[in-house]
């Protein structure tokens, strides 16, 4: 199993509970969205995640070794193993795509040449390769202020890829994107995590495409897990024990 959570509780500075008792597994090559009402912990199990914030109880095991409870560069070679894209895709605007896309190599290099920009020519070719990959081969050059939505997206996944992850976290990747933009955005995402065997953990407001792209649906409700199956045992019913009435897609 590429990535178990086990009874992961967390709470907020005024002790309002953002998780509870939240367990599940992700096995490798899975395409998982988590769905559920606006504040229902969504955000807060990625960033755990990701390592951005720490769990207050339970255990995070990425193939089988504790993530919550390691220090240094051990936690560091745990963390090589994911990647995240975000809403508001968190790139430089001013930067080019390709300097953004080299950006996922910072964390690795030493002091001085992260400081001054100093790729090698493999990383430069390996991040103007990856814009090829998603669409983007005639803007390596290009800063990124002058794309679109979708496009800074598409900048966003390549620069992901270039961690070489076995775990893709998304966090509502394609919320402020037009309709047929997200699709195209997803379809992408879709593509690679099948041709990689990649899997992808993503968050989703969107329902009807959580139902189009995963392989699986976790409901979280209030904090808790009150679904876990594949999209077809999602029925109305399910549905609405997720958020609490009938909802249209």
């Amino acid at each position: 199993m590429l990535l178990q959570i086990e009874h992961i509780t967390k709470c907020f500075d005024d002790r309002t509970a953002a998780l509870t008792d939240v367990s599940f597994s992700v096995g490798q090559g899975e395409f998982v969205s988590v769905i559920g009402p606006s504040g229902a912990g969504k955000t807060t199990l990625l960033r755990i995640l990701n390592g951005a914030i720490s769990c207050d109880a339970g255990s995070i095991l990425y193939q089988d070794e504790h993530f919550e409870a390691a220090r240094g560069r051990r936690k560091r070679d745990m963390q090589k193993k994911t990647a995240t894209i975000y809403q508001d895709f968190c790139l430089v605007e001013n930067m080019s795509c390709l300097q953004n896309v080299l950006n996922a190599c910072l964390p690795e290099m030493a002091a001085l040449p992260a400081s001054l920009g100093l790729f090698s020519r493999a990383q430069r070719e390996e991040a103007a390769d990856l814009l090829a990959r998603v669409g983007l081969a005639d803007k390596v050059d290009e800063p990124v202020k002058n794309l679109s939505g979708g496009q800074k997206q598409r900048v966003a996944i390549a620069r992901a890829l270039l961690r070489r992850p076995l775990l893709l976290l998304a966090d509502e990747p394609v919320a402020s994107l037009d309709p047929a933009t997200g699709r195209q955005i997803l379809e992408l995402l879709r593509g690679i995590q099948q041709t990689e065997h990649l899997t992808v953990l993503m968050n989703s407001h969107n329902l009807a495409l959580a139902r189009e792209f995963s392989d699986r649906l976790i409901g979280l409700r209030e904090g808790q897990v009150v679904f876990d199956g594949p999209v077809r045992e999602a029925t109305p019913e399910v549905i609405a024990s997720i958020y609490g009435a009938a909802i249209s897609e």
